[in-house]
């Protein structure tokens, strides 16, 4: 029988109410506490629902880290509405898209991103009702005039397991971003997995500093399920994270690896005490061997690698803090792990003998529920229950997981998937381009920085003008950081653009043509 108690949100009214006199977030000198969080919930829930928000609806949220997004996010679980977060970094076009497809009703928005939205694109989609964050002295004042005076009141809609949590929005290889579907029951068993395989303690203190719509997002529900008390930055700053842990006594922490070098390059032993930190969990890209075996030197064994997808959001595999010691296991991204299974697939998704290199597949109960409004992409991803992560590699008998390749062509630059061909079709609109083909090159500091190969055409060609073409087009992290002029692009011996012999000439003979 399905009933309300396997889902998601029953997990964070009971959170609620359990830890109501503790501190539950800090935001500069700012602490909040469980029952400010669920009070200003209902506040903004039965604002919501008095403007035509009603359950399943979705509500799209563009705010950067900051109280208003972890209220947004409790009210929404709250209306039995869907979340639909959206990185400030998007371009206007994709938030256009993204508002327009998901049928969002609402929207809460920050005032200083209202540059982001296409209103003549969003006049013609179901968005009904905005709330705008003031964060800054534009006048917009929607925000704090639905805060003043009593709070009010809002019953729990109740929700079950079947019913939509969520949609997030990830690239793709070919055309727009799909829409990531998943259910309350799928993120109830993704909460525990994150407290499990995430080593959330109650009462531990963590900080957040990566955007709040990607991953970080999960860890800061997952801090609220179990009464920890999550410090949320709005940016990152290297001394600014060490200062924090010291002053606050931060015991877990999520950096990307662009984060975790900074970081290092900033810490003084005789300036900053970090021996409060016991975890560090990265992810959303490898870190190199070398600068791995300076945290275990300087920050002690605290690292903890997880390798997942929006389809699978975060744990597919985990590489544990023991792992982390052997050397063995240093280029692996780790262990299934207890609510996931992976294996290694051929052309033809059947499963390969360990140590031969094929496709990585995962299943598991929270994988996605379908790709919304897009059934042919949902077929082409599953192969039964098995999810095609695109990922390419071999998995040893201990099960741990090696990544060699990536078969979707996506590039993961400081931690932010972008995929090659979103890049390329913007490329190609630009006057004097003939052909182009975009790669990840290797970077010191963000792992891989996007790389546009262009055929120029007859007529000429402005490289600056094509980056800024580009920064109108694209989110700043989408924009090619290097343009390599080239006379033919080269092909395979099926006629199709080989990347893999452009790559060579940026990363060599070397085996893992990613970072």
């Amino acid at each position: 029988m399905h009933h309300t108690s396997q889902s998601a949100q029953f997990m964070f009214r009971n959170a609620l109410w359990r830890h109501a006199s503790k501190t539950a977030v800090g935001i500069g000198e700012r602490a909040y506490s469980y029952k400010e969080l669920d009070e200003l919930s209902s506040h903004l829930a039965a604002h919501l629902a008095e403007n035509g928000v009603e359950k399943q609806d979705r509500v799209a949220i563009l705010l950067r880290n900051c109280i208003e997004y972890v209220v947004t996010d409790l009210a929404i679980i709250k209306l039995g509405a869907v979340k639909v977060p959206l990185n400030e970094m998007l371009s206007m076009s994709d938030v256009a898209y993204m508002v327009g497809h998901s049928g969002a009703k609402a929207m809460v928005v920050h005032s200083s991103l209202l540059d982001k939205l296409d209103e003549s694109e969003l006049a013609s989609s179901d968005l009904g009702h905005r709330v705008e964050v003031d964060d800054n002295d534009s006048g917009h004042c929607d925000w704090r005039q639905l805060f003043s005076g009593e709070y009010s009141s809002f019953e729990w809609r109740d929700v079950g397991p079947n019913d939509t949590a969520l949609i997030l929005y990830t690239g793709g290889t070919t055309g727009r971003p799909k829409g990531v579907m998943h259910s309350h029951g799928a993120m109830m068993i993704n909460g525990l997995t994150h407290i499990i395989h995430g080593e959330i303690a109650e009462g531990e203190k963590l900080l957040l500093i990566s955007p709040l719509p990607h991953s970080a997002g999960f860890f800061l529900q997952t801090a609220l399920l179990q009464g920890a008390t999550a410090y949320v930055q709005s940016k990152f700053d290297p001394e600014a994270v060490l200062e924090t842990i010291s002053k606050h006594g931060i015991t877990w922490t999520f950096m990307v690896p662009t984060m975790i070098y900074r970081v290092l390059d900033a810490y003084q032993p005789s300036q900053h005490n970090i021996a409060s930190l016991r975890t560090l969990v990265y992810g959303a890209a490898p870190i190199t061997k070398l600068r791995l075996r300076e945290v275990l030197d300087k920050f002690g064994p605290v690292l903890l690698q997880l390798f997942g997808q929006t389809e699978v959001p975060n744990f597919a595999t985990k590489l544990s803090k023991a792992d982390h010691l052997d050397e063995k296991f240093l280029g692996s991204c780790g262990q299934p792990i207890i609510t996931s299974d992976v294996r290694i697939g051929d052309d033809s998704g059947q499963s390969l003998p360990f140590g031969e290199v094929g496709e990585i597949m995962a299943r598991s109960p929270y994988t996605l529920e379908c790709y919304y409004n897009a059934p042919d992409k949902t077929d082409e991803i599953y192969d039964g229950e098995w999810v095609k992560t695109g990922d390419v590699g071999y998995q040893l008998d201990t099960g741990h997981v090696f990544i060699v390749d990536r078969s979707k062509d996506m590039i993961i630059s400081g931690g932010m998937n972008v995929y090659s061909s979103e890049v390329e079709n913007v490329v190609q609109e630009f006057p004097g381009v003939k052909q182009v083909m975009v790669i990840g090159i290797p970077h010191e500091d963000w792992g891989e920085a996007v790389c546009a190969a262009v055929v120029p055409g007859d007529d000429g060609f402005d490289e600056k003008a094509l980056i800024a073409f580009c920064k109108d087009k694209l989110a700043a992290y989408k924009v090619p950081k290097t343009i390599d002029i080239v006379d033919e692009i080269p092909l395979t011996a099926y006629g199709k653009p080989d990347k893999k012999a452009l790559r060579v000439k940026y990363w060599g003979e070397q085996t893992r043509q990613v970072n």
